[in-house]
C-alpha cells in the first residue's frame, strides 16, 4: 500500500506478492483516482490538498475508509526471506558473546542484558578495558618480583568476585616470599592457556556474515535510490541493520580482550595455585598455607559474603557490578607490591640489614625476601587501608569515559535507524521510528538503574534500606532489559510480517495528529531525497561503530590484554 513509485511495474509486482490486502487497497485507490471520484482527502506528499488526478497521498480518514484500519500482512515467503536476510545474521552474532556462568539461566540472562541494553553491554566492555589498562600501567613500573604478573592476573580476574585477604600475613607472604613465585607463574600459565575466550572460526564467520549482510543492505539502498526504484521495500532492512549494528563492535572488542569468564575453570585454577601457596612463620621457615589456614590471600568470594548477586555471575556483561570491589582488591595488592618495591630500591632486606646482590637472572636475591611473619608483614605494611576507600576518582573517571562511548554507540546506531524511518515519507514520528526510540530509551534507563544499583551495593556497611534499594533497582533494571530484548525482536518481526503496515502507522498519526496523511506514490523527487536519510544514517552509524572500535583499540595495548 505504502510507497509505490508511479509507473514502476517492478514495485507493483513486489507489493502484490508481499501483501495481497495491500494490492486490493491499491486497486481501489487507483480506481477512485482514475474515475475522478470527488472525495475529500486527496493530497500531495507534503500533505496539501490536491485534485484526485494529481494525488500521491491521502488523508488518514480516506485511507481508513478505502483500505481499512487493520494491518496488511505479508506472505510467508516474504517474511521468511526478510528474516533470514536481515535479522538472522545478527542473532547468530549474539551467540558469539562471551558467557561462562555456572548455569544456563545466567548465560541466557547475559544475552538478554546485552540485547535489551546495548548501553550496558558497551559500558561493561569499555570499563573492563579501561580497568585493564589502568592496572597494567599501575604495576608496570614496580621492580619487585612478580609485580607485572600480579597486574596481568588482576586484569584476567575481572570476571569473578575477587577477594583479597591481608590479615594473618596472607597477602604479605604471597607477595614477599620467594617460595610463592611458583604461585604467580602457575596461575598465569593456567589462565593464559586454558580459559581464554578468543577468536575461532565460528565467531569470525558470524562477524563476516554480519559485515557482508550490512554492506549489501546499504549498497542496495543506494542502488534503489540511484535507479529510481522503490527503496522503501528495503528500508525495513536498512533501519534494522542500523539498530543492531552496535552488536558488532561489542563482540569484536570482547574477542580482542579475551576475557576469562568460566567460573568453574577459574575456581579450579585458583584452587590449584593456592595449593602451592606458602606462609611465613614466627621463624624464617615457611609452611604451606593450607596446613594452617582455610583462607587464602587471593580467592573467589563465596555467595554468603557481602557481595551483590550480579558480582558472582561471571559473564563479562556483569563487570559493571564488580568494578568497585575489584578496584579495592587491585589497590590492596598494588599497595603491597609498591611498598616492597620501595624497600628494594632502598636495598632493605626483609629481615636484617645486609643486602645480598642479585644477578642478571634474579635481580632480587631470594635471601633478601625471607624473614619471620612479623618482618614479612611489616615489609609491605599490610594493614587494610583500603577498607573504607570503596570509591576513588580513578574509578569515577573510568566509569564516566565508559558511559560516554557506550551512549555514543547506542544512540549513534539506533538513531541512524530512527533517521531512516523518520525521513521516509510520510515524514515524522511513526510506529517504526517510535519503536526504535523506545528501544534506545529503555536501554539507557536500564543501564542507569543497574549502575546505580552497583554503586549502592558496594557501599561499606550499608543499611538495610540501602540494600533493599540496591536490590530493587537491580531487579527493575534487569526486568526492563529483558522486556526490551523481547521488544527489539518484536520490532523486527512486526516489520517483516507487515504489522506496521496500517493507515495509522504509515500516516505518522502519532506525530502529525489530525494532519496525518499516507503517502502511496513516491515521485522521482521523493526518491532522490531519500538519499539524505540513507547517507546520513550510514555515516552516523558507521562513525559511532568506528569511534567505539578505535577507542577500544587504543585501550588494548599488549600489556593490558596479555
Amino acid at each position: 500500500m505504502k510507497y509505490l513509485h508511479a509507473n514502476t511495474l517492478r514495485a507493483a509486482i513486489l507489493l502484490l506478492i508481499s501483501s495481497p490486502a495491500a494490492a486490493d487497497c491499491l486497486a481501489a485507490l487507483n480506481h477512485s483516482r482514475a474515475t475522478g471520484l470527488q472525495v475529500e482527502g486527496w493530497m500531495d506528499n507534503q500533505g496539501r490538498p490536491v485534485p484526485a488526478a494529481n494525488a500521491t497521498a491521502m488523508s488518514y480518514a480516506l485511507c481508513v475508509q478505502t483500505c481499512g484500519s487493520g494491518s496488511h500482512f505479508r506472505t510467508w515467503n516474504v517474511f521468511s526471506q526478510q528474516f533470514s536476510t536481515w535479522l538472522l545474521p545478527f542473532l547468530a552474532l549474539v551467540s558469539q558473546l562471551p558467557f561462562g556462568a555456572n548455569n544456563r539461566l545466567d548465560n541466557l540472562m547475559s544475552i538478554l542484558l546485552n540485547v535489551g541494553s546495548p548501553t550496558l553491554g558497551a559500558y561493561s566492555v569499555l570499563l573492563t578495558l579501561l580497568n585493564g589498562r589502568w592496572v597494567a600501567h599501575r604495576f608496570s613500573h614496580l621492580p619487585y618480583p612478580n609485580a607485572k604478573s600480579a597486574g596481568r592476573l588482576l586484569n584476567m580476574l575481572q570476571q569473578v568476585p575477587l577477594k583479597v585477604t591481608t590479615e594473618g600475613g596472607l597477602l604479605a607472604s604471597l607477595i614477599v616470599l620467594p617460595e610463592n613465585d611458583e604461585w604467580w607463574a602457575s596461575l598465569l600459565v593456567w589462565l593464559d592457556i586454558n580459559y581464554m575466550y578468543t577468536w575461532s572460526f565460528a565467531n569470525v564467520a558470524s562477524i563476516g556474515w554480519v559485515v557482508v549482510a550490512f554492506s549489501l543492505t546499504v549498497a542496495n539502498a543506494f542502488s534503489d535510490i540511484t535507479t529510481n526504484s522503490s527503496p522503501p521495500l528495503n528500508s525495513n532492512g536498512l533501519a534494522m541493520a542500523f539498530a543492531w549494528l552496535w552488536l558488532l563492535p561489542i563482540v569484536i572488542s570482547w574477542l580482542q580482550f579475551g576475557p576469562r569468564c568460566d567460573r568453574v575453570s577459574l575456581h579450579r585454577a585458583l584452587r590449584h595455585a593456592n595449593g602451592h601457596a606458602w606462609l611465613a612463620t614466627d621463624t624464617r621457615d615457611t609452611i604451606p598455607v593450607n596446613a594452617k589456614l582455610s583462607r587464602r590471600a587471593i580467592e573467589l568470594a563465596t555467595r554468603d559474603e557481602n557481595f551483590g548477586a550480579d558480582e558472582h555471575r561471571t559473564p563479562p556483561v556483569y563487570n559493571y557490578a564488580r568494578v568497585f570491589r575489584w578496584h579495592a582488591a587491585a589497590e590492596a595488592v598494588y599497595s603491597g607490591f609498591s611498598e616492597a618495591s620501595r624497600r628494594v630500591e632502598q636495598r632493605a632486606p626483609v629481615e636484617g640489614t645486609v643486602w645480598i646482590a642479585g644477578n642478571r637472572e634474579v635481580e632480587v636475591h631470594p635471601e633478601n625476601r625471607r624473614g619471620s611473619m612479623e618482618h614479612v608483614s611489616n615489609y609491605i605494611r599490610s594493614e587494610d587501608v583500603f577498607r573504607d576507600r570503596w570509591i576513588s576518582s580513578g574509578v569515577v573517571c573510568r566509569m564516566f569515559a565508559s558511559s560516554i562511548f557506550a551512549l555514543l554507540l547506542t544512540w549513534g546506531t539506533i538513531s541512524a535507524a530512527m533517521l531512516v524511518e523518520w525521513l521516509t515519507p510520510t515524514i515524522g514520528l511513526s510506529c517504526k521510528s517510535g519503536s526504535y526510540l523506545l528501544y534506545a530509551s529503555v536501554s539507557t534507563v536500564a543501564w542507569i538503574l543497574l549502575v546505580i544499583s552497583s554503586v549502592l551495593s558496594s557501599v561499606p556497611r550499608p543499611t538495610s534500606h540501602l540494600r533493599q534499594t540496591a536490590v530493587f533497582l537491580r531487579r527493575f533494571g534487569k526486568s526492563l532489559a529483558v522486556l526490551n530484548s523481547a521488544w527489539i525482536i518484536l520490532i523486527c518481526l512486526f516489520q517483516f510480517a507487515g504489522v506496521y503496515d496500517t493507515c495509522w502507522c504509515n500516516g505518522s498519526v502519532l506525530y502529525l495528529g489530525s494532519r496525518s496523511y499516507t503517502v502511496w506514490i513516491l515521485t522521482s523527487a521523493d526518491i532522490a531525497e531519500l538519499w539524505y536519510p540513507v547517507a546520513g544514517g550510514t555515516v552516523l552509524a558507521s562513525v559511532a561503530v568506528l569511534a567505539f572500535l578505535a577507542f577500544t583499540h587504543i585501550l588494548l595495548d599488549p600489556q593490558s590484554t596479555s
